[in-house]
């Protein structure tokens, strides 16, 4: 009897935690209303796929985009990802070195600018025009030689790895995942992945479904809920009960 309910016990707890935000728009090469997912497990270095499927831009070379990373600490989430002939690819901090102000993505002839002071930069952050004096902060991108680059961020305290998820209607995010048969499922939401209240959110089992379940029983197979965030960015912990 002990050892069966240890058992139990150990299957209870998070069953996966995601970071969400809202996409931006016509600027990343999506259409509103749509969200992005990405998984966060324990690890020391987060890293962020971009799929050229999502980020169309940097399908070419000199292609460059602009962006908010979810899941990266709001002082260095913002980053230029561009492609230079020979497909090489840089990631750089969107933060001017100057007063901070973000740079535009990268354009050829003119490089990464800064709007407000006209500092210029070339796409791996090498400064080449004041009064901007030191470059701009760089990450690890690397090409898997077809579809995607990934951009390394060290020293985070967790990895993670993405993928876009169809919004349903209203904007809703869809959670898939496999059940085991006997245990409940719930959602909690959160601001932040280590600290921050939680709170249950309700969910459908349908896209335009009502949001009025707060937990669902495993049977074995994999599931489909549908959740409203009322929120830009978080966390949702699909949690096993």
């Amino acid at each position: 009897m002990m050892m069966a309910m240890k058992r139990q016990m150990n299957r209870r707890g998070a069953l996966r935690t995601l970071v969400f935000a809202s996409v931006c728009g016509g600027a990343c090469g999506v259409g509103p209303g749509r969200w992005f997912v990405s998984g966060v497990q324990a690890g020391e270095t987060a890293v962020f796929r971009m799929s050229f499927d999502d980020f169309s831009q940097l399908k070419n070379s000199y292609g460059s985009v602009r962006l908010n990373v979810p899941g990266i600490p709001s002082s260095s989430s913002q980053i230029v990802v561009t492609r230079m002939p020979g497909n090489q690819f840089y990631a750089v901090s969107a933060k001017c070195t100057h007063k901070g102000v973000a740079v535009n993505a990268f354009k050829k002839g003119v490089g990464l600018r800064c709007p407000a002071h006209g500092s210029q930069f070339e796409a791996n952050g090498k400064v080449v025009k004041s009064p901007a004096r030191s470059s701009l902060k760089s990450y690890k991108a690397t090409y898997n030689g077809s579809d995607a680059v990934s951009v390394e961020f060290p020293n985070l305290g967790y990895s993670v790895a993405t993928e876009f998820v169809e919004a349903g209607a209203g904007g809703r995010v869809k959670l898939e995942f496999k059940t085991l048969s006997g245990m409940d499922y719930s959602v909690q939401v959160r601001g932040t992945v280590n600290g921050g209240e939680s709170a249950k959110a309700q969910f459908s089992l349908s896209p335009g479904g009502t949001l009025n379940k707060t937990s669902i029983g495993g049977n074995g197979n994999t599931v489909s809920l549908y959740i409203a965030p009322t929120q830009e960015a978080g966390f949702i912990t699909i949690m096993r009960e």
